[in-house]
């Protein structure tokens, strides 16, 4: 499916923007700028989410995305960060640093360095110096990596065919915050060909932008106790299994949107689960099936809301996520953005009750 309708500068400024978890304001501001040009109103949750309310009859639906991911020990060594100092007017970059391996024991040297043992080293000989830059405690700090695309021609199996194989052209987008600044991008490109296409739909649709998701799922608590939706979609990330050592992960890069089965967090209503694959299928939109054992999405919060919320994982296979550079294939975001915008379409209260009729 091409990704030509995607507006990929927006993409590349949500995920250069600074806001990991708790400090999310330049990238919130972004949403908010960019979403209020498509929204009928804005609101915002105590935490800091940005809502924004398109329709205002029928079920409400909740798409929402989380923010940044925390960092495996091996990703971080030798990478630069960013730093927000609270008492200083510019970004400083650091370098994440640990002991050289030149004075380490051959014991210690063939360990892994964790995190603990790590250090952000910003060329300051003293602690005053530290101090005059307007660095303090408890001051934020990202990866320090930008946005990319990059081309290439893909090799497939032609169906119908014995060998025969068909190349075709992908577009890869490579970030340091698609976990998950992909899922509010999704939400906005819904939002805006929703409104630019003038897409009649028989529901009021909310879009959130929640915050501190890696640190309790707390902005989609807070946004949908404030909501009260009838039906949720988390959009984010989902693990990409077509890396080395991810034996037994279906889903996979370039292969369609992740519609999800299950996660650690929580079970999707399997009626609300049946009707998207439905949908995709008598639209030709591409998916595939996916499952994790462990980790979630703000659908474990959303799902528990009142006396319960029909939810679902709407996710992008992206590989290397929680690290300073992950890698996705644009046509799936294309394919996410075009499953969202069908299933709004089709969504009305008659549907959203089958949910949990028995």
């Amino acid at each position: 499916m091409a990704d030509t309708n995607l507006d990929l500068k927006l993409l590349e400024t949500l995920c250069n923007a600074f806001g990991p978890s708790g400090f999310e304001q330049e990238a919130q501001r972004i949403v908010r700028d960019y979403g209020a040009k498509f929204a009928d109103d804005v609101t915002y949750d105590r935490l800091g989410s940005v809502v924004f309310r398109k329709g205002n009859s029928g079920p409400k639906i909740f798409l929402k995305f989380q923010t940044i991911g925390g960092f495996f020990d091996q990703t971080l060594l030798a990478r630069e960060v960013l730093i927000r100092p609270s008492a200083g007017s510019e970004k400083i970059v650091g370098i994440i640093g640990a002991t050289p391996p030149h004075v380490l024991s051959p014991e210690d040297r063939a360990k892994v360095v964790v995190k603990d043992k790590m250090y952000i080293d910003i060329g300051c000989a003293s602690s005053q110096e530290v101090k005059d830059l307007g660095i303090r405690i408890g001051d934020p700090a990202v990866p320090y990596a930008a946005f990319r695309t990059m081309k290439r021609v893909r090799s497939e199996k032609q169906e119908g065919t014995e060998g025969g194989t068909k190349k075709r052209p992908v577009n890869l987008g490579a970030a340091k915050a698609f976990d998950d600044r992909i899922g509010v991008f999704i939400a906005l490109e819904t939002l805006r060909r929703l409104s630019e296409q003038g897409i009649k739909h028989p529901n009021t649709v909310y879009f959130v932008s929640t915050t501190q998701e890696e640190v309790g799922l707390r902005g989609a608590h807070t946004a949908a106790q404030m909501l009260l939706p009838d039906v949720g979609f988390s959009l984010d990330v989902d693990i990409s299994g077509d890396v080395p050592g991810c034996d037994g992960i279906v889903q996979k890069m370039g292969s369609g949107v992740s519609i999800s089965a299950g996660d650690g967090s929580m079970i999707p209503n399997p009626k609300l689960r049946g009707f998207v694959i439905e949908t995709a299928e008598a639209l030709g939109i591409k998916y595939q099936p996916a499952f994790l054992k462990a980790g979630g999405t703000d659908a474990g919060a959303i799902h528990m809301t009142g006396m319960g919320v029909p939810s679902l994982f709407v996710g992008v296979p992206t590989r290397h996520i929680h690290s300073h550079h992950a890698m996705l294939d644009l046509g799936d975001v294309e394919n996410a953005v075009s499953l969202m915008v069908e299933v709004i379409k089709r969504l009305d209260d008659k549907k959203v009750k089958s949910f949990t009729e028995l």
